[in-house]
């Protein structure tokens, strides 16, 4: 059984009811995320392990984030409640203005999350772990969160990084700075990005270019093309695997759930192709519900969706 290790900022996400302009939405549900949560929780729903090293606040929230994820089977021992600092909030806006969109409305500057620091970072809980994941978020929300991504890279035996940059964060010029130089100081044995990052980090954005370009610092490239799936890129070699049209309900979480999930697959014996190809199907159903850890599919859950389209 694979063991990953993740920093990131543990969310609570609002999403609501009905789609349309939060402005004439009365009703939410409230929903445990973070986009290194979720990978968390897609790595081990394909039975593997996985630990979170974060900080949530001294509150409700905070108190539903943990007890949630333990649930969930996360390895909770390294988050850290923060007297100081609230757990961050967002809201979800869906299918407006452009349908099956989704925005994110952040309330998470000075959070709990955004103060993870270096003295956060256990060396022997990272060096447990068969690989540490984390993402552009995480060097986004603050400048000792990004220093601690350093310290677990450093100590790290093997690496995975995803862009997942967020412009309302930061700016694509702070993006590009930021990304380029943790890629220049760590290689990585898996990237995971999509076009629209590509374009930012790179002046980019046809897959093949620059997952070429990135194959400089990653072993594996994983491209992801939202709704038409996604390319993987190794060696000499180029896989695509396709997307499937489903009813959308809210896309946000979907990178997440095909990540983790390819991640975990591979450290159970997969290709690299069949992890795709099941990753691609943990994205599919993650876009189908409200909530990002929710909808995330067993192997057999996987293959029961396969089975039914023929594959």
């Amino acid at each position: 059984m694979a063991k990953m290790v993740t920093l990131g900022e543990i969310l609570i996400q609002f999403n609501p009811i009905t789609p349309g302009p939060l402005r004439h939405v009365n009703y939410f549900e409230k929903h445990v995320a973070g986009s290194e949560a979720n990978y968390c929780v897609a790595f081990i729903r394909q039975g593997n392990e996985c630990g979170i090293i974060a900080r949530v606040g001294n509150d409700e929230f905070g108190y539903n984030a943990i007890e949630w994820l333990r649930g969930k089977g996360l390895d909770v021992s390294q988050i850290k409640i923060d007297d100081s600092s609230p757990t961050g909030i967002f809201f979800i806006q869906r299918h407006y203005p452009v349908p099956y969109k989704s925005d994110s409305v952040y309330y998470r500057k000075g959070s709990a999350g955004s103060k993870l620091s270096p003295d956060d970072v256990d060396e022997k809980y990272v060096r447990s772990a068969d690989i540490v994941h984390s993402s552009g978020i995480t060097l986004a929300i603050s400048e000792t969160a990004k220093e601690a991504v350093y310290k677990a890279f450093d100590l790290a035996r093997a690496r995975s990084f995803d862009t997942n940059i967020r412009l309302k964060l930061w700016s694509p010029d702070k993006a590009r700075y930021e990304i380029m130089r943790l890629l220049n100081q760590f290689h990585l044995n898996f990237l995971i990005t999509d076009t629209d990052d590509s374009r930012i980090v790179l002046g980019e954005s046809d897959p093949d270019k620059a997952a070429k370009v990135f194959l400089n610092y990653a072993d594996v490239v994983v491209m992801k093309m939202g709704a038409k799936g996604a390319a993987l890129y190794y060696e000499d070699k180029k896989y695509y695997s396709h997307g499937y049209t489903v009813p959308v309900e809210d896309v946000v979480g979907a990178g997440d759930a095909l990540g983790g999930t390819f991640l975990s697959l591979y450290y159970r014996g997969f290709t690299l192709e069949k992890a795709l190809d099941y990753g691609i199907v943990a994205a599919t159903l993650n876009v189908m519900i409200r909530g990002d850890q929710e909808n995330l599919p067993s192997t057999n859950e996987i293959e029961q969706f396969l089975r039914e389209l023929g594959k």
